[in-house]
């Protein structure tokens, strides 16, 4: 085929098909992204705290190759494969994000996330991630809040170190990694670690809770909010001999479902919900007697209603249309309704679980090294997560419902731009042509232009 024909061959609706080289990207939108690393000194950061050193006379810069994972998140990217889907724009992105270089290949990242590869080399990468997160916390003034701690299943596929058989509710059998993570109510990751997929929900609960603690110095903590996994006789005499104020679901084993089909005072509290109460001590002989909420809701009445069903109750001709929910409290004065209201708050961070995974692409950015892995997380989760909710909190949607990235990505990011010259000074002219989202547009970058925060780039010390 000639030349000639080639080219009409590519029309469509009598629209003819060509090609140009010239410096354009789909993500001129990203500019605000960059415009936030420029005004808070993110390169001089990363470039502080990431403890890897590149000896080879050709290395790059360790920059590039964490800009280079950001991109690929914030287009939609969930696996390192996809590293490419933004680099048809790479010379326009380059010189938004004022970088000369990117790395060609996704085989870059792995070889660059993969030199962590010893626990302590890690642990003093995670240190560094958990102080960025301490840095937004401060920035958005969080004084009081609740925390919230869950665990969760990141499905594996192929033979990676600490990918075993445990629980793994989606898709049984397969080997996974069982994360902690610890959630603050105003929607900020602040801790995260990797576990075997064979490792109990609650497993060493208490070490985490400890050192999260720790992380949130100065800052009060209303509740501990806590999923059914860290439900245990260590963790609940941990949190009581700290003095945390905790509310936390308990799985419905046949004990409890005993304790809550032998209760007469259950009390209505809206339509198709209702209430209830009992002590129980854990231990025998003279253990400590705790509060227990238990909560019932209609299922005809409330369709979309939260709890479980256990068999047992589904055989009962007077419960079958109950889902039920149990939650243990070291709150006495409180109503029951006031426990349970409290305790709601934390299926936001059920969402935000959910947006780490498909927003951010966190259950895919797996390396075979056990270390290695838990550092890519800790990057998507303690820094680029906490980075892109801090621009939606205090410059996007500084007064209203925090949009998911997916939404930034489709309605902001997505912008195609192109790169040109005007002065002697590099342009990029994004394709916008309704006025008041343009306005909105200047109006975020001049948000951005007054933040008034800068990173603290002294180094973490390893410990």
């Amino acid at each position: 085929m000639n030349a000639s024909n080639s080219k009409e061959s590519l029309t469509v609706n009598q629209v003819q098909i060509e090609f140009t080289d010239k410096p354009m990207t789909s993500y001129g939108g990203m500019s605000m992204v960059a415009k936030l690393l420029e005004r808070i000194s993110f390169r001089e950061w990363i470039e502080n705290n990431v403890p890897i050193e590149e000896r080879s006379n050709n290395a790059k810069g360790i920059y590039g190759k964490v800009l280079g994972l950001l991109l690929t998140v914030l287009c939609g990217g969930n696996r390192y494969s996809h590293y490419g889907w933004w680099m048809h724009g790479a010379t326009a992105l380059k010189a938004t994000f004022g970088v000369t270089w990117l790395p060609l290949t996704s085989t870059t990242l792995t070889r660059f996330w993969g030199k962590i590869n010893h626990q302590k080399t890690a642990e003093r990468w995670m240190d560094a991630a958990r102080t960025f997160a301490r840095q937004i916390m401060d920035w958005m003034k969080i004084t009081q809040d609740y925390l919230c701690l869950d665990s969760s299943v990141l499905t594996r596929y192929g033979v990676q170190e600490g990918a075993k058989r445990g629980y793994n509710p989606a898709k049984k059998g397969r080997p996974s990694h069982h994360i902690l993570l610890a959630y603050l109510g105003r929607g900020l990751v602040v801790n995260l670690w990797n576990r075997s997929g064979d490792t109990a929900s609650g497993t060493n609960g208490t070490g985490f809770l400890d050192q999260t603690l720790q992380l949130l110095d100065g800052i009060v903590i209303s509740f501990l909010l806590c999923d059914s996994g860290f439900y245990g006789l260590k963790f609940l005499k941990h949190l009581e001999m700290k003095g945390c104020k905790y509310i936390m679901a308990v799985a419905l084993n046949r004990l409890f479902q005993s304790k809550i089909q032998s209760l007469t005072n259950w009390r209505k509290i809206a339509d198709g919900i209702e209430l209830s109460e009992f002590d129980y001590a854990l231990e025998k002989d003279g253990g400590a007697s705790r509060r227990y909420v238990a909560i019932r809701q209609n299922i005809k009445k409330r369709p979309k209603a939260g709890g479980k069903q256990p068999f047992l109750f589904r055989e009962m001709e007077e419960w079958k249309n109950y889902r039920i929910g149990l939650l243990v409290t070291s709150e006495r004065q409180p109503q029951p309704e006031e426990i349970w209201r409290s305790y709601r708050p934390r299926a936001n961070i059920e969402s935000g679980i959910k947006e780490l995974k498909h927003g951010y692409g966190i259950e895919g950015f797996c390396l075979n090294n056990f270390w290695a892995t838990e550092a890519a997380m800790g990057m998507i989760a303690l820094v680029f997560h906490n980075l892109i909710h801090y621009l939606k909190a205090t410059v996007i949607a500084p007064e209203g419902a925090l949009p998911q990235l997916k939404t930034l990505r489709g309605k902001y990011f997505t912008l195609p731009g192109v790169l040109g010259n005007s002065g002697g000074y590099s342009v990029l002219r994004l394709a916008v042509s309704g006025k008041t989202f343009m306005a909105k547009f200047r109006s975020i970058f001049a948000r951005i232009q007054l933040i008034p925060h800068t990173l603290n780039c002294i180094a973490v010390e390893s410990g």
